[in-house]
């Protein structure tokens, strides 16, 4: 089995490098379709996470009047908690709201002590949803006459004044889902184009060593004999593929900046290595297959014609 392989790698290689302009030519295009794939994942992880961060920081404040106990603020807590849209609810009492200010803004506490104000600042619940296009349900949920007795405010990042916000949060929506598209495309683009340009390679080196073939086929060689420096020639066009398409990730996305940073450093945060082995394996069935269709397209064509 072993000298099976040695000589079928041997074989491999000599074919690779009898055919080195055409090799090469395979791996660059096979690794260049895998490297704009990569490119568009990292676009779309990006624009994923940006979205994310930002739907962290679209919420809803809602003020209470000073006459709500904290047992009825507790409850409107509960209830909204209970809400499949609602991520998060935080209830920020009168004191607590007090002591965040101390911390920030130390100054307007000082004048809260100079002008004897005792503590203004109202209780609040902060309401974190899992996306802004909730906000407005969420405010007609709070526009109960059970809690208009409670609320004396309601303040949605969705306002007016907040529309640059939710324009950003939009169009990330928007960006996420036409890159994901894309990488659809991308993955059907690299099935059929990656399956026939390594087809089109192996079918010219099974042409040039057509008479070898012949010979060993009269020598008494196996089939399997046959199609194995064709499988691993197919499975090196493969590795080198995904490897050169990593190669020029790493080169060109050290290039190409986003607030300063590196889009290899946004890449890097992805995990590489479960990426990398699901693209060596994924062009590795796509080698193999393509190897098989061709040498036993030959070896059934030779074979009805003999």
């Amino acid at each position: 089995m072993k000298n099976l392989f040695d000589k079928s790698f041997k074989l491999a290689l000599s074919n690779i490098w009898r055919n080195k302009l055409l090799s090469l030519a395979t791996i660059f295009v096979t690794g260049t379709i895998i490297f704009i794939f990569n490119i568009i994942l990292a676009v779309n992880f990006i624009a994923q996470d940006a979205l994310s961060n930002l739907n962290k920081k679209i919420d809803i404040t809602v003020y209470l009047k000073e006459t709500t106990t904290e047992e009825q603020a507790l409850q409107i807590t509960n209830d909204l908690k209970n809400i499949k849209e609602v991520a998060q609810v935080t209830y920020t009492s009168k004191k607590d709201a007090l002591v965040q200010i101390k911390k920030t803004h130390p100054d307007i506490t000082l004048a809260f002590e100079k002008y004897d104000l005792g503590n203004p600042l109202p209780a609040s619940i902060n309401i974190v949803t899992i996306d802004p296009k909730y906000h407005q349900e969420i405010s007609k949920y709070l526009a109960q006459d059970k809690y208009k007795l409670y609320l004396s405010n309601v303040i949605s990042t969705n306002d007016e004044s907040n529309s640059i916000i939710t324009s950003v949060s939009k169009n990330l929506v928007k960006l996420t889902d036409f890159t994901q598209q894309i990488i659809f495309w991308v993955v059907v683009i690299f099935i059929i184009g990656g399956a026939l340009i390594i087809l089109n390679a192996l079918q010219i080196t099974i042409f040039n060593r057509k008479q070898e073939i012949s010979v060993m086929k009269l020598v008494g060689a196996s089939h399997w004999f046959i199609r194995s420096p064709f499988l691993i020639e197919s499975i090196i066009y493969g590795v080198l593929a995904v490897i050169s398409s990593f190669v020029m990730l790493f080169l060109l996305s050290q290039k190409i900046k986003i607030d300063e940073m590196s889009l290899w450093n946004y890449y890097d945060s992805l995990n590489f290595a479960t990426i990398f082995a699901v693209e060596i394996l994924a062009t590795l069935a796509l080698s193999i297959l393509s190897s098989l269709i061709a040498i036993n397209g030959y070896l059934k064509k030779d074979l009805h014609e003999t």
